[in-house]
């Protein structure tokens, strides 16, 4: 296995860690996530990342439970707070760090730990101001129950306050991978590795890169179905190309997927979502490609080649705060409206970045 520091801090991370979030989810069961935690930690796994949301907090408690019997300074556990749940299928950001505060307790009770080695912010909350949040993580790390702070989903002109705010903090979350690069190279393209790592979610593009989904069933319905053609047609050319150099390699297409976002320098870790040991070894081997100069310009071109994703919904304004600048949506999530609106407008959201596109035939001064 190969560790990488955490952002500026002495932490050592495994460059592929367990990512938790199919522990929240009722058809599994505490057993299995025994079994691969414990295998993840055989392989020199060392880096856990879950969130109190994941399956109402079940992710956590399972967690919590396989690590029970290994000693507390054999893993480093990150988990995440700022989101509530509001219901089945419903959450929103909380910022309030009154709500902060009993997140981050639960957590630490239902994971089992007296601290967590990464606590991060899951998402801003555009109703409370950041350095209402900001202070609160602070406040947790001067108390000893946080050793470093993250956050995830930040764009570059929050982060930056972030940092004015809570220098010390060692890591952003954003999705990363061969099908989505745009929101990691607007971040640093400047160079920030020596500073903030980057922890990418959905490394394979919620499993997109390793099992494409077969010709017309954009025609249908789920995540897949909204994504538009120009997309998965060059989606598409991405995973034959992957699956090719898999073949080359004697590997996965996953490892090939996971090898290409490893070799980025701000990458600290790659948190892989799994309860399967098989899979989780066959993930491993990526730190065994090695991608030659040509396959690595191969997969580059390729993968510039694909537009951003968006799964775009027209969906109803169902509370309008902060003045009618932010937006209240049927889920529960919260979003900085595009212009200002009023309950009962509709407005256009890219659901896989929670981004307000567009106010269709509505007219307002922001």
């Amino acid at each position: 296995m190969e560790y990488r520091y955490l952002g500026g801090s002495t932490l050592k991370v495994s460059a592929l860690g367990l990512g938790c979030r199919e522990f929240g989810k009722r058809d599994i069961s505490a057993q299995a996530c025994r079994n691969v935690v414990r295998k993840a930690l055989d392989l020199g796994v060392n880096f856990l990342d879950t969130a109190d949301v994941y399956g109402d907090g079940q992710s956590e408690e399972y967690l919590g439970a396989a690590l029970a019997r290994f000693p507390r300074d054999s893993y480093v556990l990150a988990t995440k707070g700022g989101a509530e749940r509001l219901g089945p299928g419903m959450e929103r950001q909380n910022g309030d760090p009154l709500f902060l505060r009993r997140s981050l307790e639960a957590s630490l009770k239902r994971l089992r730990i007296d601290y967590v080695d990464l606590y991060q912010l899951h998402n801003s909350d555009p109703a409370v101001p950041l350095d209402y949040t900001a202070e609160a993580f602070v406040r947790f790390v001067e108390e000893g129950k946080v050793r470093h702070v993250g956050v995830s989903n930040m764009d570059r002109q929050d982060l930056d306050l972030w940092l004015s705010l809570v220098p010390d903090t060692v890591s952003i979350q954003l999705p990363y991978s061969l099908l989505d690069r745009g929101r990691v190279d607007a971040l640093f393209r400047d160079g920030r590795q020596d500073r903030v790592s980057l922890i990418p979610w959905a490394p394979l593009f919620t499993g997109y890169l390793v099992n494409p989904p077969p010709p017309g069933l954009e025609e249908g319905t789920g995540f897949y179905s909204v994504l538009s053609q120009e997309f998965v047609d060059a989606a598409d050319r991405v995973c034959a190309l992957v699956r090719a150099m898999a073949a080359d390699h004697w590997a996965k297409p996953s490892a090939i997927a996971l090898a290409f976002v490893l070799r980025r320098l701000e990458v600290a870790t790659v948190p892989v979502g799994t309860t399967s040991p098989v899979h989780l070894q066959e993930d491993i081997r990526a730190l065994e490609v090695n991608l030659a100069p040509g396959e690595l310009d191969q997969l580059n071109e390729a993968a510039a080649a694909v537009p951003p994703p968006e799964v775009l919904a027209a969906l109803e304004v169902v509370e309008a705060l902060d003045g009618g600048r932010v937006a209240v949506l049927p889920s529960g999530l919260k979003v900085k409206a595009p212009g200002k609106v009023v309950r009962g407008d509709m407005i256009e959201v890219n659901l896989w970045d929670g981004k307000a596109r567009s106010v269709p035939g509505q007219e307002r001064e922001a």
